[in-house]
């Protein structure tokens, strides 16, 4: 049996102006846009992140799955916090933060983020799924999935974007326990299906991990952006996102999980008065 490597990341948000960024991009009017210092500080983290996946998946078929927000349109229009509105210019940007991954994989899957960030239908994902000749479609003529069922090395893994969270430090680590327990109940009751070893969920830009509190395990993957207007909207001036991936390593059944966390370094944050 082939042994199979998952490399999983999600929340790029390239295109905003505190997420994910290449170190130059040029502009279609001529002008040049350069990532601030924490932007820049992200993108160290992200090559490191695919320096440390390659070593790690040495002897594996690599398989990459960018779960949700790849990209970020404000299509909603709720801050100034975007790059540019070219749409021709988005895409240039999202294949030069992705060149340096898909080098190192064998297969790729997009699956469809949040409206609001990647257009109506995740027209943006669907588009840079169409590009790459690794990628695994959804169905004929569809790139990006809603949902990803997959098996690999006889290790069951289900993967999608979208799940809940609460916002407070000592409740939101229950999430992936809530998470690996409905999809129990799903599997199992509903679909009368076995359940699934592995599931993946994004969007909260928080980590959670039920490790081994049931059969199922559940994690909530981080992101590769800061936080935005709209984290300081919600009051939570002290909060920051988690940064960082995942490589789900399967061999005959079984699998190991590998976490990358790309964390600033703590310092004194208080100014003289």
């Amino acid at each position: 049996m082939t042994k199979e490597a998952l490399i999983i990341s999600s929340d790029l948000h390239v295109n905003s102006t505190v997420g994910l960024a290449p170190p130059r991009i040029n502009l279609d009017d001529g002008g040049t846009f350069i990532p601030s210092p924490a932007q820049r500080w992200l993108w160290e983290g992200w090559m490191r992140f695919i320096e440390w996946a390659d070593l790690l998946t040495e002897g594996y078929r690599a398989n990459t799955i960018l779960d949700g927000d790849v990209g970020d349109l404000d299509t909603k229009r709720k801050s100034n916090q975007i790059i540019t509105p070219n749409k021709a210019t988005v895409l240039s940007m999202i294949g030069v933060t992705l060149e340096p991954l898909i080098m190192i994989s064998d297969t790729l899957r997009i699956t469809r983020g949040t409206p609001a960030h990647v257009g109506k239908s995740a027209w943006l994902e669907e588009e840079v799924a169409s590009d790459y000749d690794i990628t695994v479609p959804a169905a004929k003529g569809i790139y990006a999935h809603n949902q990803v069922r997959m098996i690999a090395s006889g290790v069951r893994i289900d993967i999608a974007h979208h799940a809940s969270m609460g916002n407070l430090y000592r409740t939101r680590k229950n999430a992936a326990n809530f998470i690996a327990h409905d999809a129990m109940e799903d599997y199992a009751f509903e679909m009368g299906a076995p359940i699934p070893h592995l599931v993946i969920r994004a969007h909260n830009h928080r980590w959670a991990d039920s490790y081994d509190n049931y059969p199922t395990r559940a994690i909530c993957l981080p992101c590769w952006t800061l936080p935005t207007e709209y984290v300081f909207r919600l009051g939570k001036y002290n909060g920051r996102a988690d940064v960082g991936g995942v490589v789900v390593l399967c061999d005959n059944g079984e699998y190991e999980v590998h976490k990358f966390k790309w964390e600033p370094r703590k310092g004194n944050v208080w100014a003289k008065a």
